[in-house]
């Protein structure tokens, strides 16, 4: 049970970098999402 700090501490570090990580595959994912729109506007007034 002398332990429980360093457990704690490792739990904040992992779940802190699951929310970085995911934070991260969002603003990824709109940047593509706001290119992908421009490359269809591009296509339709193309076509």
């Amino acid at each position: 049970m002398d332990n429980l700090g360093f457990l704690f501490a490792a739990n904040v570090v992992v779940w802190g970098g699951i929310i970085y990580y995911v934070y991260t595959i969002r603003q990824r994912n709109r940047a593509l999402e706001k290119d992908l729109e421009l490359l269809k506007e591009t296509l339709n007034r193309k076509g």
